[in-house]
């Protein structure tokens, strides 16, 4: 038996995998390498689309070998067979009033929904057009400029709010207070992100259905290691057999991990490794 046979790291990328200038960390991708090597099992758990992962980690396909939970799991991709394996929708004309509330009353917030085919935005707000001009510089970034009267037509994975911390605070309150908990999956990704997503349709319930097919498909047990530093990271870690977060994370996220081990800078994914 080899020495990490029955492990499972799912690790977030931003503020976790990668560091703070949103860099790959080689002492992570050494020990990852290792730890696979050693019948490791490794994947990310991302807010990413798959395209997104080969600019963020060069040779992302070389690296893990289970398929990525991705769009905060709303859907899992195999880059072996280059295919998604399994997606979640959102009910778009539940969601539609969202939106409407969101541009009528927070018209510095910018929002983009999430498709098979990319991102849809109006265009609409300052952080909207940078995200825009980004994307111009990133092929891996497919953005639609479209009026939101024709996203009705389209699947969406999720809804991405942009703007200054305070606003998206204020307005992550307001939705949860009119649509209720029950509604929708609320969470943010960073102090200026706010996302949604279908109500049980998270990092965590992608964890579990991974995690679950691969013991029914080897019939072996698996240790699952979940790894996260921020709110939208939550679900992931309380699905985890073990919740792990770096020093640099949310206090809401160290407050429900196992271990908190160095900062992303340092390479937490190589700490925890070296602790299995």
């Amino acid at each position: 038996m080899k020495r990490y046979e029955g492990m499972m790291i799912a690790t977030d990328l931003d503020g976790t995998f990668l560091d703070a200038k949103g860099r790959v960390v080689q002492r992570n991708v050494d020990a990852i390498r290792a730890f696979c090597a050693e019948g490791g099992l490794f994947t990310f758990a991302t807010g990413r689309h798959h395209d997104h992962l080969p600019e963020a980690v060069p040779g992302v396909e070389n690296l893990v070998n289970m398929p990525v939970i991705v769009a905060n799991g709303s859907y899992l991709y195999d880059f072996g067979e280059a295919r998604v394996l399994a997606e979640v929708f959102m009910d778009v004309e539940l969601s539609r009033p969202v939106l409407q509330f969101a541009r009528a009353n927070y018209p510095r917030v910018g929002f983009r929904v999430s498709t098979p085919q990319g991102y849809l935005t109006d265009g609409r707000t300052e952080y909207i057009r940078k995200f825009i001009d980004y994307s111009k510089k990133n092929r891996s970034y497919l953005v639609e400029v479209a009026p939101v009267e024709q996203w009705m037509q389209r699947l969406w994975h999720k809804i991405v709010f942009q703007g200054a911390c305070e606003e998206l605070d204020a307005l992550y309150a307001e939705l949860v207070t009119m649509f209720g908990e029950n509604a929708f999956e609320y969470n943010k990704s960073s102090a200026t992100l706010f996302e949604m997503q279908k109500k049980g349709c998270s990092k965590g319930s992608m964890l579990r259905a991974l995690k679950q097919s691969y013991e029914i498909l080897t019939g072996h047990a698996v240790t699952t290691y979940g790894v996260g530093d921020y709110e939208n990271d939550l679900a992931l870690l309380s699905a985890a057999d073990v919740a792990v977060c770096p020093a640099n994370a949310h206090t809401a996220v160290k407050c429900i991990s196992d271990m908190v081990l160095c900062s992303n800078d340092q390479g937490v994914i190589a700490d925890l490794i070296e602790r299995l």
